[in-house]
């Protein structure tokens, strides 16, 4: 049985039997939660358009130790929109806790709120209130200038009262007492909104008024008389009201909160009618699972104050409960303490401001010598101040693991429960915990720790399925499975045996985006008269109500951000029209850099050096370095080798990047064998080779080859022996199913690959290019490790003026929280 920390008062030592000392600990033991994960997702930005892609990084933690969870796991991440359609589904193979990609936005995307959503295989024995949940908003771009200055109007539009909700501290109002009644009233979508009421007797005097103080939360004191009935109506919100009457108790017991600081937390037990007395109740206190400490406490008086040391609470939300003689919960109360380490990160740059398309230093330490000694593993982001709500950043991984994982239902944008800003923190979050009642409590529902649990941790991807009779339609027992897999010129070959039902699974698959199978079946004489069909890979979660309406209640996308999008599809246009004239003057046939607009293809160059269009039916040629062989100027391909005549590379190296529709092809990092228990070696030049002549032809649009001076110096000394970048078509989709008798073919979902964050480096050479540069995000690097001595990244800014923020976020190896910001201007040269 595990030890717990039993607090006693010394008058009531006495009393105690040893009966009740027994009872208490098995309350305490069977009060014992199983552990929970918690995901936090990083991502560069809150508001985006289509055609952008939202980057995020994951964060796989332990809820009680909160360290990186080690080992390897799947994270499944579905992008939801407003109306429940899952618009997008995502697997990361999460390793030692952390891994990190995006997802891009097709122009078709329907605009509105959306959510991101993160969850476990083993998240789904505590159901869609453990996953990670994150509202977003996705417009389409502003066509004109009327129709931004529509969006602004629209933004001014104010939302009216919908709901109230009335709790009184303890769970209970008790007769001819005063009462601490926390409110909350809230518009459609469940966001908090500013509102005033009353509280009115049965003969229609106004007992108190009551004013909303934070995010449509407030409170005020009510003392309920016997043979009075009391009900709350809301000013603007004529059908509402609230009676009081089921939460008047004329004999009970509960807690009140006196006092809590940083040393002291002082706890009344309030009775108001004399029937306990002489009664042992227990006071405990749990955190996420786990009881910290209980203390028994007699009624002899109305009034029983006891206090505590406050360094007995854990970081986080607590639940104090109060206990009655049989055990059984009478009253509980939420606070929040502030008893959790962080490692305070400081982030500075080397100036305040800096012109447009300008060098920029900016440097990573630890303010906390002690943890600055652990390593840390950090994101960071640096992006236009826009692209956030007006209210700063929603949610960080602070306000999600300490307050959007520990309650139920929408908390509102978290981020600000931890700044001063209108109110004290402190006060914020006594708003919070006060409007947070037993059902808002995670914790209170998760199962205890001696029930079985039906879904485990998994890693890699499991391809299930059923194989029956053609005929008859029944599963075929003891059948003979086989499977290929095909992926990046690579075939692997596993067999299996069907179930008595028909099943058959080939677990544990690990490879990146997409994968060709081919699944043939027999029966148990060999023969093939028989019918596959593959369950889905992902997992299907069908999004709640609430998620959904906090979706479409999130901010829309700002009229200013749609001012510096509108100025960038204009300035692409304006070039574009140049750069035709140009080409037109010099009489060439060679083909120019086509706009975003033009070709859907987003490139950080001004111009490639040489481009080569892919006919659409292109037929003749087994890849695309067999089509490009002979095509271009300087770039030779022989055998196994490719490289581009006028670079060079001082390590002997002359591969030249790969880029797939502006994504570095990573060493190792596409190929099928890559995962857990992989211990093979690859040469990496070699390897980026076969994925690149694994690319289906039908699937290119066109290839654009960098050579010279001016566009190399845009991806530094990666680029030194050239960049060969590869456009696919806009639109495709992955091969559909195609099932003959006894065999199926399909193309399948498998991890998403890491997408490096390429932004142009501004050069003397390149700083005057004509090339629009408007990025929203100048900087996102997922993967920072920091330990001891900081670390320096160095990026250019764009030709967007205004405020930008810096975002730093992350854990330690001790499960510390690690958090940083700054700020500099970009000025608008005159």
């Amino acid at each position: 049985m595990k030890t717990k920390i039993a607090l006693f008062v010394l008058f009531v030592l006495g009393s105690l039997t040893g009966t009740m000392a027994q009872s208490i600990e098995t309350w305490v033991d069977s009060s014992e939660k199983v552990p929970v994960e918690k995901i936090y997702l990083h991502t560069d930005r809150e508001f985006y358009f289509t055609g952008e892609t939202i980057r995020f990084k994951s964060y796989l933690t332990d809820s009680r130790s909160g360290k990186l969870i080690p080992g390897a796991e799947n994270i499944y991440i579905n992008l939801v929109h407003e109306s429940g359609a899952i618009v997008s589904e995502t697997i990361l193979l999460s390793l030692n806790g952390q891994s990190h990609s995006g997802i891009t936005l097709p122009d078709t995307l329907k605009e509105g709120g959306y959510i991101l959503q993160a969850f476990t295989n083993y998240l789904l024995n505590f159901g869609e209130a453990s996953f990670f949940q994150k509202p977003l908003k996705i417009a389409h771009p502003a066509g004109s200038l009327r129709a931004i200055d529509r969006i602004e109007r629209s933004a001014a539009s104010r939302e009216m009262a919908a709901d109230a909700s009335f709790l009184p501290e303890g769970g209970v109002l008790l007769e001819n007492t005063s009462n601490l009644v926390a409110f909350k009233i809230t518009d459609k979508n469940g966001y908090g909104i500013d509102a005033s009421g009353a509280v009115i007797d049965q003969t229609g005097e106004t007992v108190t008024d009551f004013k909303t103080d934070y995010r449509g939360m407030g409170i005020f004191f009510l003392t309920p008389e016997r043979g009075k009935s009391y009900h709350a109506t809301i000013n603007g919100f004529p059908s509402f009201r609230f009676s009081f009457d089921s939460l008047v108790s004329t004999e009970g017991t509960k807690i009140q909160l006196i006092n809590h600081t940083s040393n002291k937390l002082i706890i009344n037990t309030k009775e108001n009618s004399g029937k306990f007395n002489g009664e042992t109740f227990y006071i405990a206190n749990m955190h996420r699972g786990e009881v910290l400490f209980y203390r028994p406490v007699k009624i002899e008086t109305e009034d029983q104050v006891l206090k505590f040391d406050s360094k007995m609470l854990k970081g986080g939300i607590n639940r104090l409960v109060l206990l009655n003689s049989n055990l059984k919960p009478v009253s509980e109360r939420l606070l929040f303490s502030k008893n959790f380490k962080m490692n305070e990160l400081e982030v500075t740059t080397d100036s305040v401001s800096y012109a447009q398309r300008s060098e920029i230093k900016l440097n990573i330490s630890g303010k906390n010598s002690s943890s600055a000694q652990k390593e840390g593993h950090l994101s960071l982001t640096v992006v236009h101040e826009n692209a956030f709500p007006e209210s700063g950043v929603s949610q960080h991984i602070l306000s999600s693991l300490l307050i959007d994982s520990e309650l139920n239902g929408f908390a509102g944008p978290s981020a600000d429960y931890f700044t001063d800003a209108g109110l004290p923190s402190e006060s914020k979050l006594r708003l919070l915990m006060l409007t947070s009642g037993w059902s808002s409590y995670f914790w209170n529902n998760v199962p205890p720790m001696n029930k079985p649990l039906e879904f485990k941790q998994t890693a890699g991807i499991d391809l299930k399925g059923v194989a029956t009779d053609v005929i008859t339609g029944q599963p075929i027992d003891e059948g003979e499975i086989s499977l290929v897999i095909e992926k990046d010129a690579e075939m692997a070959f596993l067999t299996d045996t069907t179930g008595k039902t028909g099943e058959f699974t080939f677990p544990g698959l690990v490879f990146n985006d997409t994968a060709k199978v081919l699944v043939q079946a027999k029966n148990e004489k060999g023969r093939q008269n028989t019918a596959i069909m593959l369950n889905p890979v992902l997992k299907k979660i069908t999004p709640q109500k609430s998620d959904l309406m906090q979706a479409a209640g999130f901010p829309d996308v700002p009229a200013d951000l749609h001012r510096i999008k509108y100025t960038a599809v204009q300035e692409w246009n304006r070039f574009d029209a140049k750069q035709r004239a140009k080409a037109e003057r010099l009489h060439t046939s060679e083909p120019v850099r086509s706009p975003v607009e033009n070709d859907s293809h987003f490139r950080i160059y001004e111009n490639a050096d040489h481009v080569v269009q892919v006919p659409q039916n292109e037929a003749s040629s087994g890849n695309i370095l067999d089509f490009l062989s002979g095509k271009v100027p300087g770039l030779d391909i022989n055998s196994e080798q490719v490289s581009i005549r006028g670079t060079s590379n001082f390590d002997g190296n002359s591969t030249p990047l790969f880029l797939i529709d502006g994504v570095p092809l990573l060493t190792g990092n596409n190929t099928a064998r890559t995962g857990p228990g992989s211990n093979e070696e690859e040469q990496p030049d070699q390897h980026v080779i076969e994925t690149v002549k694994s690319i289906p032809m039908g699937d290119i649009d066109k290839v654009e080859i960098l050579k010279s001076s001016q566009n190399l110096a845009t991806f530094g000394t990666e680029g030194s022996n050239g960049v060969i970048a590869i456009y696919t078509r806009r639109g495709d989709k992955d091969i559909p199913a195609r099932a003959v008798k006894g065999m199926i073919e399909k193309s399948i979902s498998g991890y998403a690959p890491a997408k490096k964050f390429y932004v142009p480096k501004y050069t003397p050479e390149n700083k005057n290019w004509e090339t629009p540069d408007y990025r929203t995000t100048l900087f996102w690097e997922p993967e920072i490790s920091l330990k001891n001595d900081s670390v320096e990244y160095v990026f250019s800014s764009s030709d967007q003026s205004g405020t930008y923020k810096i975002f730093v976020e992350g854990i330690n190896e001790e499960g510390e929280i690690c958090l940083g910001k700054a700020q500099f201007v970009v000025e608008e040269q005159k």
